[in-house]
């Protein structure tokens, strides 16, 4: 979309969520505040204090292999890939994305496996992962996981109320230090796990049935605010010029309404019977059990298969320009599209199963293991906070 042009499809609200990551990102922090703080919570309310800070304690040993172990075998795979030439045709795509992740052979033996060091390490010391750019949201969902435990340990032994007030505080001063992305979610995700605590399943009878449904709507809209030139459409220069007054100097604007529209999302299927009913049903089970897989895998796919799908039949002919450079390659026909898509969909969550099944198991047993060590083989119990 441009000055003169209309917007696309998917540049209007609602339907770009179905193209933009962004608000799944926060939708993860929720959840890593949510589930993080859920059991300690009600251990602490139950005046089990002693259990609340054995599992914190577990939890905390167990998270980085739960995190570091799978990403490790992930950027592996996406190494492999590379030094297969399988993102050879991503450097002439015109999409941005694919472009900025390809990466090419490399010159010797010796130089792919340091690469593949420095990208192993570089995705928990920089943030940045040269074979697989997503992953630079996994630092943050540890250090994430980590502000959960510290504000648990510190807050086990208070009143839910005043646990509450830490909370909320805590919020506020990553609003106000920019903190959008990681810190606000985390915060309000452990929010929600404090109204669990206290209405549990009856929570939903708590609001008229139209207002969970109008929350959710509502946070699905915000969710959508543009990734670029926001200023273009009406509605989202007026998102804007809401949040620049009360927002600190510099602050990325997207990530605080990614942050607003995903809590108002959660807080209405939090309140909403229909809701629960849909997301705990066997298919949406199964979608959040891969949904880590799948996050580790759609980058690697994204730049091989949907691009060997989309870009096949323009890289089988190549054109050249006047100096005889390699011009971009062309898309197909929707039609290709079509078929396109839904395969991809269908191998990427094909894999992401045998993931659960194999790779997820492998990685629970190795870490179990280093925690059984190193805390004496005191204990065979499962971590309470991580299942």
């Amino acid at each position: 979309m441009g000055e003169d042009l209309p917007p696309t499809l998917f540049q209007y609200p609602f339907l770009r969520l179905i193209v933009g990551g962004r608000s799944a990102v926060a939708l993860f922090f929720l959840v890593t505040g949510y589930v993080n703080s859920i059991s300690p919570i009600a251990k602490s309310r139950a005046g089990n204090t002693d259990a609340a800070f054995h599992g914190i304690a577990k939890s905390a040993l167990a998270r980085s292999g739960r995190l570091v172990l799978p990403t490790v075998i992930a950027t592996v795979f996406s190494w492999l890939l590379a030094q297969l030439g399988a993102y050879s045709m991503g450097e002439h795509v015109d999409a941005t994305w694919i472009r900025q992740g390809w990466h090419g052979r490399a010159t010797d033996p010796w130089t792919a496996i340091e690469s593949l060091a420095h990208a192993v390490i570089e995705t928990w010391t920089v943030g940045w992962d040269e074979y697989d750019g997503t992953q630079w949201t996994l630092i943050l969902f540890l250090e994430g996981a980590f502000m959960v435990y510290m504000t648990m340990v510190a807050t086990v032994l208070v009143t839910p109320f005043a646990r509450k007030v830490v909370i909320w505080a805590l919020w506020a001063y990553s609003w106000l230090g920019g903190q959008a992305l990681k810190s606000m979610n985390i915060f309000f995700g452990m929010f929600v796990a404090e109204l669990h605590a206290d209405f549990g399943a009856e929570a939903t009878n708590y609001l008229p049935v139209p207002v969970p449904s109008l929350m959710m709507i509502v946070g699905l809209f915000l969710c959508g605010y543009p990734q670029d030139a926001p200023e273009l459409a009406g509605w989202s220069r007026a998102m804007s010029n809401i949040l620049l007054p009360i927002t600190p100097r510099e602050a990325d604007i997207r990530r605080y309404w990614d942050s607003i529209g995903a809590c108002i999302l959660l807080l209405g299927i939090f309140f909403s019977k229909n809701a629960r009913r849909v997301l705990t049903s066997p298919t949406f089970n199964f979608l959040g059990r891969v949904s880590f897989p799948v996050y580790l895998l759609h980058n690697q796919l994204i730049k091989t298969l949907m691009t060997w799908m989309i870009y096949l039949p323009s890289a089988m002919h190549p054109t050249y320009d006047d100096k005889g450079q390699r011009k971009d390659l062309e898309r197909g026909p929707p039609l290709q599209f079509a078929v396109a898509i839904p395969v991809f969909y269908y191998i990427l969550y094909r894999l992401a199963h045998l993931w659960v099944l194999y790779i997820d198991p492998l990685c629970a047993r190795l870490t179990n293991w280093a925690v059984k060590k190193a805390m004496g083989g005191a204990s065979s119990e499962k971590p309470i906070l991580i299942q």
